[in-house]
């Protein structure tokens, strides 16, 4: 069982415009919505690669009930604390340039805080808890970092995948796994890449900080890891045309943990990842077990 906490979840509501104009009206000739939030995403994508999986995070108001209700009819269930206010409505506005509009989400209490903690303890001895993406504005960037602090678990296999001083301050607890992409790590280390070494040395840099081990997603290139063994490997993206990306980075880390999971080396775990985040980019929504099969064969 894969846990993931999602503190600042989403609906994704999705419109296509022929062409946007500001301050006009516009017509959109389609919609839709899914559930959205990078841990949500990855237990989506495990239950797509049949890897039984936990939702957890926080839901509210009518938004939040469509939310879980979603998740349930896609089968993977959930175990969420209840809000004041309502869930975010992400709206991405599809054009011929993409607009993205996000929520802010609900206010977290130190009371809830306090419950989600006691969620963590309650977890099987070395399980492993996917802790992913933002929280709602006004939220400590300490708010990962505390809530294992306040957890009292030191066994679990912790992935993290979070940008800025969520990220960073976590890092203390030498999370199992971190996974930033290129401009989130640029953003830590107030750094422009321009070659794999850099990126590299880097890489190394946040497991001096505490990571066991650092994927890097590349986006278009890929991913890079340096693993706890100081063993650096690379995954080449895969051949195909970007539709959209949203998902992808949470795909990778879904497929790379059902992998390892599976007894999967590092490399082979890396590839799996690398897979799942181009099927999930190649295409709308996110990807499936026969989707990423397709392109590992194809390779």
């Amino acid at each position: 069982m894969i846990y993931t906490l999602t503190c600042n979840p989403a609906l994704d509501y999705a419109v296509r415009l022929d062409k946007f104009r500001e301050g006009a009206i516009n017509r959109s000739y389609g919609e839709s919505i899914a559930p959205g939030g990078k841990g949500v995403n990855v237990s989506l994508v495990l239950k797509n690669l049949g890897v039984p999986t936990l939702a957890m995070g926080v839901a509210a108001g009518f938004t939040g009930e469509v939310l879980l209700e979603m998740l349930e009819a896609r089968g993977v269930p959930t175990d969420f604390l209840r809000a004041d206010g309502f869930t975010r409505i992400n709206v991405k506005l599809k054009s011929a340039r993409e607009t993205d509009i996000n929520g802010s989400g609900p206010a977290l209490t130190e009371e809830m805080l306090g419950a989600l903690a006691q969620k963590i303890a309650a977890l099987p001895q070395n399980a492993c808890l996917v802790l992913a993406g933002s929280v709602p504005e006004g939220v400590s960037g300490d708010f990962y970092a505390r809530l294992l602090a306040a957890s009292g678990r030191d066994d679990l296999r912790v992935a993290v995948d979070a940008s800025g001083a969520l990220l960073v301050n976590v890092l203390q607890y030498r999370p199992w796994l971190i996974k930033p992409n290129l401009e989130e790590l640029s953003e830590i280390f107030g750094v422009r890449f321009t070659s794999r070494e850099q990126v590299e040395r880097y890489a190394h840099r946040l497991c001096e900080m505490g990571a066991r081990n650092v994927i890097v997603s590349l986006a278009s290139n890929g991913a890079m890891m340096l693993n706890e063994r100081g063993e650096e490997m690379m995954v080449p993206a895969f051949i195909g045309e970007a539709v959209d990306t949203v998902g992808a980075g949470d795909s990778l880390v879904a497929a790379f943990i059902a992998a390892k999971e599976g007894g999967g080396t590092d490399l082979q775990a890396l590839r799996r990842g690398v897979a799942a985040g181009c099927a999930t980019a190649f295409k709308e929504g996110l990807a499936t077990r026969e989707e990423i099969e397709a392109l590992l064969k194809r390779a």
